[in-house]
């Protein structure tokens, strides 16, 4: 990929995740020193109202509709605003700061700066970490999520339509949706990429790994802050959290190597940010960002239902807190927060609705632990899950915990803290059902689960890092009194703590912990490197290359024979073809998996050729590369080469298509033809079917 069109799609996901956040945060108020934070969690919020009020009136999701539909919305805001300040100027006047500034009482000359500097340490390590283990942003996830990602993506695009149910639609177009396994999907995260994604000239897998790119060198770092700053305001505890952030090996890498879970990974992105928005609003009494609050919670639900679970433990710690610490204003506190959460909760309505059609089977979804208890305790303590060790960032940890120790208005965090750590240890090492209510949000994952305890265990690290810098400035201002007392001209001189040796002290600390976290920062990229690949066991490149030219050859309105084992379920999102499973985790219905296993017979089994005409199966695809290799391929697809009627069309390495012809079977092309009239096109959009005649799935369990 040449420098032009990586430009472009930085420049396209930039506009995306930060422009319509911005534009309804100026609208709302917000100041534009937190806007670069807050302002994808409002954009996302946004969209999604746009996306689900809009769909069930009928506006078309395409960038110009949607983006006119967002003007309107800003500048009915933004006139709400200035209306109200107008005509009530003693209630909706913007409150005066009781602080000085962000920072409050710790600021001092340079404080942007040494934020700055953290942001840009923090997210370049991380995006190099990315870069190289994309091999430069062109590998393709050889595992399980990413294919079912890119394709909504292209097929929202293609469908200009927000409606979670054509993700069921879209797996199961054989059988009566309601009874299928998925039958709604959360697609805030395919929606909003579709819609720049056409007009970025590279394929999905190249886009989303740009998408990540971004994330990784703005938005982690930016998160970290957030979440940071609501423990702490010290500005070298908040630009070391952005620093660190990148260098823990289970997070953001652990959720991007197996999957990769892009979509949990970009909403977790969003979690300090509206922690930080909600704390800041309701301390501030800022009026008009309580619907700041109420778009940022449906955005971060819609992203990931699974991470309201995150932000209220953290809620509930810092209210409990303030009901000690701030009597006096606890009630405003809570009514400011309870209005926020019943507005979201009224203008969300619509998502999560559709989101509880799939909580039965979320909950019922467990993973086996990997480890006893001891070994999930020793895997928290020194920050590792199936990885090497990291005592240096265990230390910073432990003197950020230090550090709370002595202060009591921050205790509260250790709540959180130490709840998802609990739960970290029972997925990990526990097969107990006893909590599944408690892990059910989040798939009884340890992986998610333990990446969420990182995450908050980031700005620990980040106050470790600047207690360290104080003690070090501490121990130099001591030295420097105690000769000074030897002078009495100067003894009562560099008493005051200095700012410049501590924040020299905290990147002199950083400096050294990098020097120690060089071998992790090879290990992440090797992580990432583990399933992404340009030439892998799932999709060599050339299957990619004649999955990206399929549409060449398979007309637009066909169904593709396919093994879903095989890689060919990136055969849409690569070449805008619709195969016949498309999802690794989908089921074949009974029809399907006769035609897979009895492709051979279809001269001699009426039954097999029914099926095969009923899905009207023309096209077969078969490729040896297997996402298990213990997986065996379908028995139909092993040989063929000696099936008489299957005409090889094109072959391209270890990857051929074949067309059936159906001249050569009982009944002729126009049996075919007339055996496919229950198979009815939905909306114009190849793929989005309705069978009236649907058929059962399968008792296979699951299919790779």
């Amino acid at each position: 990929m040449g420098i032009g069109p990586l430009l472009l799609c930085v420049l396209l996901i930039i506009v995306l995740w930060w422009g319509p956040g911005w534009l309804l945060g100026e609208a709302l108020g917000v100041r534009r020193t937190l806007l670069p934070v807050v302002a994808p969690l409002l954009g996302m919020g946004a969209l999604t109202v746009i996306g689900v009020m809009g769909n069930s009136l009928g506006l078309s999701w395409q960038l110009l509709p949607v983006s006119a539909v967002l003007l309107v919305l800003a500048g009915a805001l933004l006139a709400l605003r200035l209306g109200l300040r107008r005509r009530f100027p003693d209630k909706f006047q913007t409150p005066l700061r009781t602080q000085p500034s962000i920072f409050g009482k710790h600021r001092f000359a340079g404080s942007w700066w040494i934020l700055l500097v953290g942001l840009v340490a923090g997210g370049a390590v991380a995006a190099v970490a990315w870069f190289v283990g994309t091999e430069g942003l062109l590998g393709i996830n050889q595992d399980w999520d990413i294919p079912w990602h890119a394709n909504m993506i292209r097929l929202i695009s293609v469908n200009h339509e927000w409606d979670p149910a054509i993700a069921g639609n879209f797996a199961y177009y054989d059988t009566t949706i309601s009874d299928a396994p998925i039958r709604s999907y959360p697609i805030a995260f395919h929606a909003v990429l579709s819609l720049f994604w056409p007009m970025s000239g590279v394929s999905i897998p190249v886009f989303l790994n740009v998408f990540v790119l971004v994330m990784m060198a703005v938005q982690l770092p930016l998160s970290a802050m957030a979440l940071t700053m609501i423990l702490t305001r010290r500005p070298v505890a908040v630009a070391a959290a952005a620093a660190v952030s990148g260098w823990f090996t289970v997070y953001p890498y652990d959720l991007l190597w197996r999957g990769p879970l892009i979509p949990f990974f970009a909403g977790m992105l969003l979690v300090g940010p509206f922690v930080f928005l909600a704390v800041k609003g309701a301390l501030e009494r800022q009026k008009f960002w309580v619907l700041g609050i109420a778009f940022g919670a449906v955005g971060l639900i819609a992203v990931h239902p699974s991470l309201a679970f995150v932000v209220l433990p953290v809620l509930v710690f810092w209210l409990l807190s303030a009901l000690i610490r701030r009597k006096g204003r606890i009630l405003g506190i809570t009514v400011y927060l309870a209005v926020s959460g019943v507005l979201a909760a009224i203008i969300g309505l619509p998502i999560i609705t559709q989101m509880l059609k799939e909580s039965e089977r979320v909950s019922k979804m467990m993973w086996a632990p990997d480890t006893d208890r001891n070994g999930a305790i020793q895997n928290i303590v020194f920050l590792n899950h199936g990885s090497m060790a990291m005592p240096i960032l265990t230390t910073l940890v432990a003197l950020g915990c230090l550090a709370v120790v002595f202060r009591i208005r921050m205790w509260w965090y250790f709540g959180p803290v130490l709840a998802f750590a609990f739960l970290s240890v029972y997925t990990m090492g526990s097969d107990s059902p006893r909590f599944l209510n408690l892990t059910a949000p989040f798939y009884d994952d340890q992986w998610r689960i333990f990446g969420i305890l990182v995450m908050l265990l980031v700005p620990l690290a980040g106050l470790g890092v600047a207690q360290a810098g104080e003690a070090i400035e501490w121990a130099v201002r001591w030295l420097r009194n105690r000769r000074a007392a030897s002078h009495e001209s100067q003894g009562t001189k560099g008493r005051r703590p200095n700012h410049v040796i501590t924040a020299a002290a905290a990147v002199a600390v950083l400096l050294v912990c990098g020097v120690g976290a060089i071998p992790y920062f090879k290990q992440n990229a090797e992580r990432i490197n583990i399933n992404t690949k340009v030439d892998g066991l799932t999709l060599s490149s050339s299957e990619v290359d004649l999955l990206s030219k399929i549409d060449q050859y398979v007309p637009q309105d066909a169904t593709v024979l396919n093994d879903s084992c095989d890689g060919s379920v990136w055969m849409y999102a690569l070449g805008n073809r619709m195969p016949m499973i498309r999802h690794f985790e989908i089921l074949p219905t009974n029809r399907q998996l006769l035609v897979l296993q009895k492709l051979p017979e279809l001269a001699t089994d009426p039954d097999a050729r029914a099926a095969a005409s009923e899905l009207g199966i023309e096209w077969v695809y078969i490729a040896d590369g297997r996402i298990r290799a213990w997986d065996e391929p379908k028995a139909g697809l092993t040989h063929p080469d000696s099936i008489p009627y299957l005409k090889l069309v094109v072959r391209d390495g270890n990857a051929a298509l074949y067309r059936i012809d159906w001249s050569q079977l009982p009944g002729g092309k126009q049996a075919f033809d007339a055996a496919a009239k229950d198979r009815v096109q939905l909306d114009g959009v190849p793929g989005i079917l309705e069978n009236r005649n649907p058929d059962g799935i399968a008792p296979l369990g699951r299919i790779c």
